[in-house]
């Protein structure tokens, strides 16, 4: 038979944390053992994950307002290969509007540099960045057809504000680079 021996755990936390605290318990209606539970057992399974916060707060970002959705790579793939087919220039223009308004959207959570765009994007996996140096990113593609879509999508989110960036395309990569 498994016993289960508990240990008294004491901790200190700030006004901030307290009042945190305290919002969840209400929330949840939990006592606090039983939130500080969860939350070690949550920070457990993150932990073994290996992934950072910051990816996750963007996943969360991306997600928790139904405004994004999870795309098998695969899924992807296929749509970007029937993409390439399209002779009606209707779809690039629909993407140059939407590159605009999340331009407005970026720019109201604070992302307002190349860097900070790209690396917010670059947690959506169209890309992995390779920073280059004085503002130089080199962004490797996760697939060779989504380059023009990639690439009309940061350049509008870069004109809509008014951001100087320069894009140049490389065989299944673009680099990035403040404009002169």
């Amino acid at each position: 038979m498994l016993t289960t021996v508990t240990e008294r755990l004491s901790i200190s936390v700030d006004n901030v944390t307290k009042k945190k605290l305290d919002e969840m318990k209400r929330k949840k209606n939990k006592s606090s053992s039983e939130i500080v539970r969860e939350l070690i057992n949550f920070g457990y399974e993150l932990m073994k994950t290996d992934v950072d916060t910051e990816s996750i707060q963007i996943w969360i970002d991306y997600l928790a307002k139904r405004q994004h959705m999870i795309l098998d790579i695969e899924h992807w793939r296929v749509i970007f290969s029937e993409i390439e087919k399209i002779e009606d220039n209707n779809f690039w223009k629909h993407m140059e509007e939407i590159g605009l308004s999340h331009a407005f959207q970026y720019k109201m959570k604070g992302l307002d540099s190349i860097d900070k765009i790209l690396r917010y994007v670059e947690r959506a996996n169209w890309y992995e960045i390779k920073e280059e140096g004085e503002g130089i990113y080199t962004l490797i593609l996760n697939d060779l057809k989504i380059k023009k879509f990639v690439k009309l999508f940061l350049e509008k989110v870069f004109e809509g504000q008014r951001i100087n960036a320069k894009i140049n395309e490389g065989f299944g990569k673009l680099i990035v680079c403040k404009g002169e």
